[in-house]
């Protein structure tokens, strides 16, 4: 691991005693300037940090190593947004209020389109990676994941990363999950627990845009 993605694997410590300090301000002094500094803290502070990251080392889709020691931008991104991970009801709350939770995927740097209904519970657990379109209905604990991860025999690790994409007017059913590279129709309807692995068109079949995404088939 480099030293840069060392230095991010602290954010999550970073982001907890941040939101204490935020939140030890608004119990001396309710007031809505501290209201709207928790509120900052929780969610304007990560993707702001992310994108600064990305304009200093842009994202590459694809395939790439993740612990050797050159800089992952995926696995920085990763550690922002482990905060979530660990407290899925911060993302939750979001959900409740029509609107909200598609903003927040937009503000991370997703294509989201208008409309799009999303259940209390389920994970994105690459929140800058989503292309959705128009009126797609999620159920609940579905599971968008945008990467793929493959120890190989040196010890190290490569990841894949490719956009999960949905069409317009798609139902994705519960329990389903989609991995790195998945694509479903529009007006496609997902059965629950159904999984669409990497690279596939759901319907159809596996198309690898470089031959490296093919040896994470199988992972």
């Amino acid at each position: 691991m480099s030293r840069w993605n060392r230095l991010f694997s602290y954010f999550p410590l970073l982001m907890t005693l941040a939101t204490l300090a935020a939140l030890g301000a608004f119990a001396h002094d309710p007031s809505i300037w501290t209201l709207m500094l928790v509120f900052a803290v929780l969610y304007i502070l990560p993707p702001t940090v992310q994108r600064v990251m990305f304009r200093w080392s842009p994202l590459k889709l694809g395939v790439s190593m993740i612990d050797d020691r050159h800089f992952s931008s995926w696995l920085a991104a990763h550690h922002i947004q482990a905060f979530y991970n660990a407290l899925p009801q911060l993302e939750s709350l979001l959900r409740v209020i029509p609107g909200f939770y598609s903003m927040w995927l937009r503000l991370w740097g997703s294509r989201v389109g208008y409309g799009v209904e999303w259940p209390v519970r389920m994970d994105v657990l690459d929140r800058n990676l989503m292309d959705i379109g128009n009126r797609v209905v999620f159920s609940h604990e579905v599971e968008l994941s945008a990467h793929c991860r493959n120890k190989i025999e040196t010890s190290c690790s490569r990841i894949l990363v490719r956009e999960v994409h949905i069409g317009s007017h798609a139902f994705i059913g519960t329990g389903a999950r989609l991995d790195a590279g998945a694509s479903v129709p529009s007006n496609a309807s997902v059965p629950e627990h159904a999984a669409v692995g990497v690279n596939v068109t759901f319907g159809g079949t596996a198309h690898h845009p470089a031959p490296e995404d093919a040896e994470f088939v199988a992972v």
